[in-house]
This record gives structure tokens, C-alpha cells and sequence, in this order.
């Protein structure tokens, strides 16, 4: 099992009018977040990672890079958490990781636009965690 390495991977503008911006090399089985002008690739094989970093417009992130950019501003998502979903990372499948709720969307945003947070809300948003925004693809325990 090879450590998960990111690289920040420039874009190629959008073909078409409707259409979004792709990333310019292959990268193969990884995970990809997309930025205003470049993509943050997560990739744990090695031979990818030396094909891509062959590119010289292709970058390896250091830990302070990884610090100071946010994946997804205003989502309570880390890049731990998004490297666990990174094929070849684990072994064992993953139950609960990565795995977002509706109640904790909702609550992140109103925590930062500071809104307390009462014992009905709380109510709420257990109730609203049933319903996955991120990470559906994954198997879910029952909740009771």
C-alpha cells in the first residue's frame, strides 16, 4: 500500500459553452478536487504520480500547502478525510468515513454564519443526517 501523494494539476479551458473544465493529463484511478484554475489530484500509485510529475506544470503539495488550502470552503471536509477515499489507501472497506449527513451541512453552514445551535436543532439535524449529501456511495449502517 503506497502513501497518498497530492499534486496540483493545471485544468484545460472548457470545450464547449456548457461544458466544465477537464483535468489536462490523465490521472488515473484518483481522487480530484477542482479549484478555480488548477486540481488538487490524490493518487496512492506510484506510476501515475512519476508520470504526472513529469509534467512541468504539475506540482507535489507539500503538508504546508495541504494546510493552508481548504478542499471545499464552507463543508466539513479535511483532506484526511478525502485520502481515505483514494483507491489502494485501505485494505478494509470503510463504513462510516467520509460519509456526510443533510442535518451536518445545514449545521456547518449556520455555525459559520453563527447562529447557536438549540436542543431542536440538534433534534434536526439528527434527523436530517439520514439523508447523505456525501459519501453515498458507501455502505451505511442502519441508524436507529
Amino acid at each position: 500500500m503506497n502513501p497518498a501523494r497530492w499534486m496540483e494539476v493545471p485544468l484545460q479551458p472548457a470545450s464547449g459553452k456548457n461544458e466544465p473544465p477537464t483535468v489536462k493529463y490523465g490521472i488515473g484511478n484518483s481522487v480530484v478536487v477542482y479549484g478555480i484554475d488548477s486540481a488538487y489530484v490524490g493518487c496512492a500509485d506510484e506510476v501515475t504520480v512519476t508520470e504526472l510529475l513529469r509534467n512541468p506544470d504539475v506540482r507535489l503539495l507539500s503538508a504546508d500547502d495541504l494546510r493552508r488550502i481548504v478542499p471545499f470552503p464552507g463543508l466539513p471536509l479535511t483532506w484526511e478525510s478525502l485520502e481515505a477515499q483514494i483507491p489502494g489507501q485501505s485494505s478494509k472497506p470503510h463504513l462510516r468515513t467520509g460519509v456526510i449527513g443533510l442535518g451536518d451541512l445545514i449545521s456547518s453552514i449556520t455555525r459559520r454564519a453563527r447562529i447557536p445551535e438549540c436542543g431542536s436543532c440538534t433534534r434536526r439535524r439528527k434527523g436530517l443526517n439520514r439523508i447523505t449529501v456525501w459519501g453515498w456511495w458507501r455502505a451505511r449502517p442502519a441508524e436507529a
